[in-house]
């Protein structure tokens, strides 16, 4: 059994390489070979001032090509201040700067835990690939220019996809911290050797460009339906950060999939939260009133998937003046296992990773 680094992670996995791994999960999805479980949250007061409650997801995914199945478990603290004007989250693992996120990877041909990997960089890649899969197959095939709202890590990785997908000649990019707006354009500049143009608003960011990408951690809309111009393709990051008739608005809307298990109805305790995801919640009725609160509109339940675009039994853009949106969650669990599947046979193949005895994980006592 291998531990996997993020800097094993780094040495083996490249955005090309993720675009591969995702656009072949979509069409095992499409198949019926692989399927996965929606990210589900659960929620317990902390006590802790600046971070109120402990929040702990999983997701899982599994393919028969691969021949494995992976889990994704999260553990952060978590609090929901209002900077910059705009509630958004903050999270952390022991300390602000630290964070615990894990990929456990199974055989599912002698049940054995195979690998332990940390989900960091692959996230990243992960996320930002399938921004970049679905501007593949909903994007105008002439877009230049991207509108970035945002100016984080995955301001970064969406960038990288995009730029595989298509052949991006400028950025128009903005965030409210100067300062990172300012690094981020020095970065991409360095990277992909593009203009960037630090836009004043997010919505003069979005103006004129070819593709919008929604890459912050605000729980509040930061793209508005009133600034669609005709050809644009949309894309986000979780869904808070559009307005919740953001697929009605659009000529084409698809999804990436099932992000979470949709309830029939809700309770004190049992609700959809942050991005959507199906949520337990422990605490006092005004402890969890505090935790932010997503309504999930059946237009957005009833878009077309990715899978179903890929396989070609649903139809995506049709013409060069249609407005398109590309929900980028859901189907998170068979990602997952796509990318951390291809970061384990290539470890393996390149003798990366740390042995840990596969004896420690199991047992004779049948539980």
């Amino acid at each position: 059994m291998l531990l996997i680094s993020n800097d094993d992670v780094s040495r083996v996995l490249d955005m090309r390489s993720t675009l591969d791994a995702l656009e072949g999960s979509f069409r095992e999805i499409a198949a019926g070979d692989a399927v996965g479980m929606g990210r589900i949250d659960l929620y317990v007061p902390s006590g802790e001032t600046k971070a109120p409650f402990y929040r702990w997801a999983v997701m899982t995914g599994g393919s028969r090509k691969d021949g494995y199945v992976c889990a994704r478990m999260l553990s952060d603290m978590v609090s929901w201040p209002r900077e910059h004007g705009r509630i958004r989250e903050n999270k952390y693992a022991r300390a602000p700067g630290t964070f615990c996120g894990l990929l456990f990877l199974f055989s599912v041909k002698d049940a054995t835990p195979v690998a332990i990997i940390n989900d960091g960089v692959l996230q990243h890649m992960r996320v930002g690939g399938g921004a970049g899969l679905g501007a593949k197959y909903l994007s105008r095939p002439d877009a230049r220019v991207v509108g970035m709202i945002g100016s984080g890590g995955m301001a970064r990785s969406y960038l990288d996809a995009l730029c595989c997908v298509r052949r991006i000649e400028r950025v128009k990019a903005y965030s409210p911290n100067r300062e990172n707006l300012q690094n981020y354009a020095r970065d991409v500049r360095a990277r992909h050797g593009i203009e960037v143009i630090e836009a004043g608003s997010a919505k003069e960011a979005v103006a004129g460009t070819d593709i919008v990408s929604i890459c912050t951690s605000s729980n509040e809309p930061v793209f508005f339906n009133s600034w669609l111009e005709p050809g644009q393709h949309v894309t986000n990051l979780t869904s808070a950060d559009i307005e919740p008739t953001l697929a009605k608005a659009v000529d084409v809307a698809v999804r990436a999939g099932e992000a979470t298990p949709r309830l029939r109805s809700y309770s004190d305790t049992t609700f959809h939260a942050r991005a959507g995801f199906l949520s337990y919640v422990a605490g006092t009725k005004e402890e969890r009133s505090s935790v932010p609160h997503v309504d999930l509109p059946d237009d957005i339940i009833a878009m077309p998937r990715l899978a179903d675009v890929v396989a070609g039994t649903a139809m995506g853009r049709t013409d060069a003046k249609q407005t398109s949106f590309f929900l980028n969650v859901g189907a998170i669990g068979v990602q997952f296992e796509a990318v951390a599947a291809f970061v384990y046979e290539r470890a393996r193949e390149l003798g990366l990773g740390h042995d840990i005895p596969t004896e420690w994980f199991l047992q004779d006592v049948r539980d």
